[in-house]
Formats: structure tokens, sequence, C-alpha cells
């Protein structure tokens, strides 16, 4: 039972508070509880004892479930799209247990993720997939399942790893991968206007067979595979069905070590290893066999009757040289004679400021560095008495590689500030090559700073 608060308890100073305070946790997780006397708590409390409220009521009771979604869309409002229902929302919160302050921390970044990337539009814009993946394709869609789960076929067995990231920036990576998961989210979200309700997960299959560890085994690689991962966590949280991984090598428990301390708890339980044909019986399920292909055990051919679908997959899949960016870009920016090249020192932060003159502007930056990687942000002044804040936030660029592309379209005029920080290496300075543009309607402007 919980103790009378009496009006002398009141006027008690941090034992009534705290005692307060309790009242209002306490009877969050009551379940019996009047819900607008709830909603009405809920509006005077403070995040922490919002955290603690939440983390004792039990989200499977639909009423709880509508108070604490209620009262984190209320937070997150301003990001919010007429489309982002509350299956969306109980998303990121399930993602971060249910601590609301996390919860809008992940939500917040990842759409400043897709602002960037161009998430939103990416399948209605001119964005078009890279040249060297429709002649290498190593992932298609099977569309949706008897549950209406999209199904994606992902080919790690004979993708020329090494040639996919000295072709592509980790950047045009990432997009690549964020436009066939926003395919597969539309056909969902698609049959779910149609009949009403639908759990938004997605089933992959991953298809080791002719895997080879020496065109694996790469530092880019590996780092890029990282970075994939770790951006499919945290930008679509809780859409993950299954992963089947299938005709792994004997090896490859070393190889998924790599990669297992990346992985969080809820996608690694959803991860299913077989070196046989086992796991077709689960995917047969759910999957029509008409439309799996026949080297995964299903009935879909060539039209000549081929199994192996060369309709669907290119087998010989070593990409030529000719399509790396280091032959064809990174000798191009040393020679360029508008590069501009510095050194920042090991525990030092280099910063480039680029003055804008009107909202639309679209700022552009190119960089390298000579042979390790350095951390990258984007930052903004109003003017000189305004304090700068985060465009982009700062993040670690494998840049040694391939250079470092991106651009920006400026929304406010002002100074924006890109920062090159080396801060967290103790030993090591790092040579930097860089080219900064401001380009707006009329005229296109290079800052030598």
């Amino acid at each position: 039972m919980i103790d009378h608060l009496t009006a002398a308890d009141d006027r008690s100073s941090s034992a009534a508070l705290n005692k307060r305070r309790y009242f209002k946790i306490l009877c969050l997780s009551q379940t019996t509880m009047n819900n607008n006397i709830k909603e009405f708590i809920i509006s005077s409390c403070s995040y922490i004892e919002l955290n603690m409220a939440h983390k004792k009521c039990d989200y499977s009771n639909e009423e709880d479930r509508k108070i604490i979604l209620k009262e984190f869309r209320r937070i997150v409002k301003d990001i919010l799209q007429p489309h982002h229902d509350d299956d969306f929302l109980f998303r990121w919160l399930k993602a971060r247990d249910f601590d609301i302050i996390k919860s809008e921390k992940m939500i917040r970044e990842s759409f400043k993720f897709r602002k960037k990337i161009g998430a939103d539009a990416i399948l209605t814009s001119a964005y078009e997939l890279p040249e060297v993946f429709l002649k290498y394709p190593v992932t298609f869609s099977l569309g949706l399942d008897s549950e209406n789960s999209a199904v994606r076929v992902f080919l790690p067995g004979i993708c020329d790893y090494k040639g996919y990231v000295y072709s592509l920036r980790t950047m045009d990576l990432m997009k690549l991968l964020v436009y066939f998961l926003e395919y597969d989210l539309k056909m969902m979200h698609e049959k779910k206007q149609k009949i009403g309700t639908l759990d938004v997960k997605s089933t992959f299959i991953l298809d080791f067979q002719e895997f080879s560890l020496k065109k694996f085994y790469d530092k880019a690689v590996i780092n890029a595979g990282i970075q994939l991962i770790t951006m499919y966590q945290d930008n679509y949280p809780e859409t993950l069905k299954a992963a089947y991984l299938v005709n792994v090598p004997s090896y490859f428990n070393w190889i998924f070590n790599i990669f297992k301390p990346f992985l969080n708890a809820v996608t690694l339980s959803k991860i299913r290893i077989y070196k046989t044909d086992e796991w077709q019986e689960e995917v047969k399920k759910t999957v029509d066999l008409k439309v799996l292909p026949g080297f995964l055990g299903g009935l879909r051919a060539d039209p000549d009757g081929d199994l192996r679908c060369n309709d669907l997959v290119n087998w010989d899949a070593k990409i030529p040289t000719s399509y790396y960016l280091k032959q064809n870009m990174i000798s191009g920016t040393e020679e360029d004679t508008t590069m501009i090249s510095t050194t920042v020192g090991q525990r030092a932060i280099f910063r480039v400021p680029v003055e804008v003159a009107s909202s639309g502007c679209i700022l552009k930056w190119i960089f390298k560095t000579k042979d390790y990687n350095i951390r990258f942000g984007l930052y903004y002044k109003k003017d000189e008495k305004s304090k700068q804040e985060a465009v982009l936030p700062i993040e670690n660029v494998d840049c040694q590689v391939i250079p470092e592309e991106g651009e920006y379209i400026c929304e406010n005029a002002g100074t924006y500030i890109l920062f090159f920080d080396n801060s967290y290496s103790w030993m090591t300075a790092k040579q930097l090559l860089y080219k900064v543009e401001v380009e707006d309607p009329n005229t296109v402007e290079t800052n030598n700073n």
C-alpha cells in the first residue's frame, strides 16, 4: 500500500518530495488506474521518473502501451511525419528497452542520418543504382511471404567484397543498402494499408555457397561490413523477422566472431546458421516455392530451365579494376592542385569554416587521409554571437583507401564548420587532403580555407 500524503508531508523537504515521486511512479504501474489520471501524472513527471515508471509497466498490456506511446509521440512530435504510426514508434521504444531518453536519442539520430543520406525520397528521387551493382548484383527480392513479410536474398558467397569496397564509398554502400531496405518496407506498408494490420518485419536469406576467405579478408572490407551492420541496427530497429545464413563453410565461426560484438542481442537471437539445407523446411513454410530460386531449393528457374537463375545472379561476380575508385579518384585527388593539404596533429581538431550566403545552397566536400582514418562532422553557427550546433554528428571515417565525399543542403545562411577530429589519437598525426565548395543555383564558389 502507498502511504497517505498529508499537507504536512508536502511541506517537508526532500523526504516528502521523494515520496510524491514514488507515488507517481507506482501509480503508473497500476493497470487498474483511470487512464486520464495516469496521463495527468505523466505530464508532470521528469524523464528520470518516466523511465522508472515505464520499467514497472507491462507493455503487453494495451492500455500501458497506449500511454507510453502517447508520451513518446509528444516528445518527438517535431520530427514525425503523418505516416509514422504507433507501430513505428513502438519499435524505437522496444529497441531501447522502453528507456524514453535513449529511445528519443536513437530516433533523432536516425532522422539526421536519413536526411543526410536522402532515405525518405530514395525510391522516388533521381537516385540510380550504381552500375557496378547492376552488372554484379548481390541481392534480390522474393516479394512477400504468406505472412506478408518481405523476403530478401543476399549472396555473400559470390560477392566480390574488395571490388565493392574499392568501387563504392562507404556512404554509397550505405545508400545502396538503404535503397533495398526502403524498397522492402514500402512493399509491406502498401500491404498493411490494404489489410489494416501487419507486423513490418523482413526475412533475410544469406547464401554463402562459393564463399572464399581470400576475397573477404581485407581490413577495408571488414570495416565496411561493421559500418553497414551498425547502420542497419541503428536505423531499422525491430524490423528483422529472421536471418538465415546458409551453406556456410566449416571455418564460418571464425568469420562470424569478427562481427558478433557489433550485433545486438535482438539481432543475434534472430540469426540461424546452417551448413546444410536444413533451413529450407523453415523457409518453405512461408515462402512460395515458385519464387524461391532453384539453387536455394525452390522451383524458380530460368526460361531454359536452369535452376541457377542466371537472370537473377551473375555467378562470375569478379568486379573489374576499371570500376575501382582507388585508381580513378585517389590518384586524381593527389594530383588535383585545388586540393588543400594539411596535417592534423595528434590529439588535435582541425576546423574549416565556410560562409554560406543564403539558404538552399549546397555545401560539398571531398577529403582523404594518407594512412589512417579520422573523425568528421559538420557544425553550424548563425552568427558570431550564436552557439554552434551539430548538423552532422562526428563519426569515424575510413578515408585512407577511398576519399570521402559528401554534400549538405544548407537550410540557413551562416557559417558551416567542417570538423576533422584527431583528438582520439594520442600518437599519430594525420595527413589530410581536402576540398570544399559552395554551390547555389547560379554560381559555384570554391573555398580554399
